[in-house]
């Protein structure tokens, strides 16, 4: 009796080896299907970031090409008022000097 008494250990410990193994074939079976969830949900996850840094650039892009043309605008805006005045200023000049001239041709003409 005592032979099958150990016998039935055995048997009992090969069973126990038997589903130790069974259970950390499905512990790692369960293991690698959550990490190839956990991968799959980091590249998508990613792949929104990209596509919201993509929006956002493009909106800011959008924002500075607009932002500039109006600066651009003000700049005409400001360089033409300029220039009227500058010509303003050359056509009083160049009036003044017209004038001079007329009166020194009419003074050599009277002398």
């Amino acid at each position: 009796m005592e032979a099958e008494s150990y016998l039935d250990m055995i048997d009992n410990i090969i069973n126990q080896i038997k589903k130790t193994e069974k259970k950390a074939k499905e512990i790692l079976s369960s293991s690698k299907k959550e990490y190839s969830s956990i991968i799959e949900e980091a590249y998508r996850k990613a792949e929104e970031i990209i596509k919201g840094a993509d929006k956002e650039v493009k909106v800011m892009m959008a924002e500075a090409d607009d932002k500039a043309k109006k600066e651009a605008a003000m700049e005409v805006v400001k360089m033409e008022k300029d220039f009227n005045q500058e010509l303003a200023e050359i056509k009083n000049i160049s009036e003044t000097n017209r004038e001079k001239a007329i009166e020194k041709i009419i003074q050599r003409i009277l002398d």
